[in-house]
């Protein structure tokens, strides 16, 4: 009997999806780019069209195949992109809710590809979009890119991907493991992931402090009793590479939220898949990067304050970053069980985050004390950004904001002023619409912020 085989995310996407039309009636693809040029399906709004035009205009052939984003082919050549997401596992299993599935199925050259799928987070901007900013911005392997508030790691990840080096400031510390482990297992040797695997139970006893931890293979692990604190990564697993202690953090802590999320489920039963789906992941990227020769960029993760920036005046040539959506999102309430397992203090943390702190005795006061302090906030991080990059290069803020949340306050028009005042003007913004019945917030900007030639910026700097 044969085996039937199930179809990935990607082959679905791609059966039938292109446009045909003979010479009756040309579209506005057609008008942009020449047949030689083939987009990704499922590019459906005027900013991926937007973005795609830009780097169609601002890279070469070779470039867009080796760097593009929204394309599947150029004169006749697979785009990386194309062959990256073609060669990534599905990312949910089999008993996941349709919607998440469907979420995937329709964004399987948008989000799910490389390291980008592991430990899902709330408010994360699309990597393709990322990517294809980036090539728009003009950065260049070699280059360096800062993300002053990095969130899960996107743009680190797509940088590296992209050969170009990043620097990544993050407050909180679970989100700051969340980018130094997916970056770093890019570039590693997958060969132990068999035996991983195989003790997927014995490595997540290793991270439950209370349980009594089993004796395991020694030329893997460290056996020995468990104690009532955060285990020693370095002790728990001598045998692997920091990056690999840290994934495996990470997939413990994924874990934990997601029992919190499943009933009837516990960290214990779910973690071995997640595991597993995270291998597959790595190993499917580090495949595809050794069949196309990739040389990654370079990334820098730093638990910090966006606001306390110590790089040097003027050696960054971009600055791209997504502040974070703290009056939709509580991020600390959100991430409270993995930063309250790695010991921070949450509530010192909710006090420094920024769109969280604030006061007030009305729900109206809170409203305005806190988009007040957002803004002196954005102002300091802003002059940062503007002090540390290079004169002529972009600094591009990806922000959105519902009204109701911010007391009638647009977050996009008070950046722009911001801007404006501390010699960085936007020079363009692109709109995009955030889809989904669930989302308050409809409408995000990508504004292009761009530092003059040759001005003196000794007045700018941030305090």
């Amino acid at each position: 009997m044969a085996i039937e085989t199930r179809e990935t995310f990607a082959a679905l996407a791609l059966r039938g999806k292109l446009s045909y039309s003979e010479a009756k009636f040309r579209g506005v693809v057609q008008d942009l780019f020449p047949p030689s040029h083939i987009l990704l399906p499922q590019i459906n709004q005027i900013y991926e069209l937007d973005l795609a035009y830009g780097e169609y205009r601002h890279l070469s052939d070779d470039e867009l195949i080796r760097r593009g984003a929204y394309f599947k082919s150029v004169n006749e050549t697979l785009t990386h992109h194309f062959r990256i997401c073609t060669n990534t596992p599905d990312q949910v299993n089999a008993s996941a809710r349709q919607d998440r599935k469907n979420f995937f199925a329709a964004n399987v050259f948008a989000v799910g590809y490389a390291t980008h799928g592991l430990f899902p987070y709330r408010g994360k901007f699309h990597p393709q979009m990322i990517k294809a900013v980036m090539n728009v911005m003009g950065l260049k392997p070699g280059d360096t890119v800062l993300d002053p508030m990095a969130g899960c790691g996107t743009t680190s990840i797509e940088a590296s991907i992209m050969g170009i080096n990043s620097i990544a400031y993050e407050l909180s510390p679970f989100a700051s493991l969340m980018t130094r482990a997916k970056v770093g297992v890019l570039n590693i040797d997958c060969g132990n992931f068999p035996a991983l695997l195989k003790y997927a139970d014995d490595i997540y006893r290793r991270f439950v402090p209370h349980e009594k931890q089993i004796a395991v293979q020694p030329s893997l692990f460290q056996s020995g009793e468990a104690t009532d604190s955060l285990p020693d990564l370095t002790l728990a697993f001598p045998k692997l590479s920091e990056p690999m202690r840290e994934l495996l953090l990470l997939c413990y802590l994924d874990a934990v939220g997601y029992a919190s999320r499943r009933q009837g489920k516990t960290p214990h039963d779910l973690f071995p898949d997640l595991l597993s789906r995270y291998l597959a992941a790595i190993r499917a990227f580090n495949e595809t990067r050794e069949e196309l020769g990739l040389t990654l960029g370079q990334a820098q993760v730093i638990t910090g304050d966006a606001r306390r920036l110590e790089i040097p005046d003027e050696s960054v040539d971009g600055v791209l970053f997504s502040p974070p959506y703290s009056f939709a999102i509580d991020y600390v309430e959100n991430d409270r069980p993995q930063l309250q397992f790695l010991g921070a203090d949450v509530q010192a943390l909710k006090q420094s985050m920024v769109g969280l702190a604030g006061s007030g005795k009305t729900k109206q006061q809170l409203i305005e004390s806190r988009v007040s302090r957002y803004f002196q906030d954005m102002e300091t991080i802003m002059r940062h950004c503007q002090r540390v990059l290079r004169p002529g290069r972009y600094c591009v803020i990806v922000i959105g904001s519902n009204t109701n949340q911010t007391g009638g306050v647009s977050l996009e028009e008070g950046l722009v002023e911001i801007g404006s005042q501390i010699g960085m003007p936007l020079e363009f913004q692109i709109m995009r619409q955030i889809e989904g019945i669930r989302n308050t917030m409809r409408d995000e900007f990508l504004l292009f912020f761009r530092k003059p030639e040759g001005r003196d910026t000794s007045n700018n700097k941030g305090t």
